[in-house]
């Protein structure tokens, strides 16, 4: 009998599920043991605990509360469409590459899964929930009222997917497209 041969790309599928997998227990685990809008659970000092919260909006809950939800889930379906069709494009030994556009798959359906569920047989709001949170203290008074650090804005596994990602990205480490130069063998 013959196995199949994997490509690299049927292998980022498969850390991509592992991915989201991650993102829905660790959110499912943290609204299960801490609860919406209870106190806050620290798990290292009081620089990062368990803080469960919905966000109604985008990064950072931008958008929240003006009916945001329903077009951040038209984008991500749309962005969802667009990083597995540009996926296929890109050259098969573009691993940064590849794994940079999983990381944003992945936290793009993490997400979505969250915005999804008024519609599908799961529970929820339709809102993202959140619950990372992390505080670190102004490093002086005179930046205490412009410090975003305490608390830095509470986010989840699948926004740390994106946001490694966008960083790739936004660094040059991950090249996409024609932007990528195989190594000449």
């Amino acid at each position: 009998m013959l196995l199949p041969r994997f490509e690299f790309k049927h292998y980022l599928y498969i850390g991509v599920v592992l991915l989201i997998i991650i993102d829905l227990w660790s959110k499912a685990w943290a609204f299960d043991k801490v609860g919406l809008f209870m106190p806050a659970q620290p798990i290292f000092g009081e620089w990062l605990s368990v803080y469960c919260i919905t966000n109604a909006g985008g990064i950072w809950g931008i958008g929240g509360g003006g009916g945001f939800t329903n077009i951040l889930t038209i984008i991500r379906m749309i962005a969802v469409t667009f990083l597995i069709l540009y996926i296929h494009k890109q050259h098969p030994k573009n691993k940064v590459g590849l794994c940079t556009l999983g990381l944003l798959l992945a936290g793009a359906l993490g997400n979505l899964y969250d915005n999804l569920s008024t519609v599908m047989p799961w529970s929820g709001n339709g809102e993202v929930r959140d619950f990372i949170m992390f505080k670190v203290a102004s490093p002086t008074a005179a930046l205490e009222n412009v410090w975003i650090f305490d608390p830095f804005p509470i986010f989840n596994f699948a926004d740390a997917c994106i946001s490694v990602g966008f960083v790739l990205l936004l660094t040059g480490v991950a090249r996409l497209g024609d932007s990528f130069k195989p190594p000449q063998q």
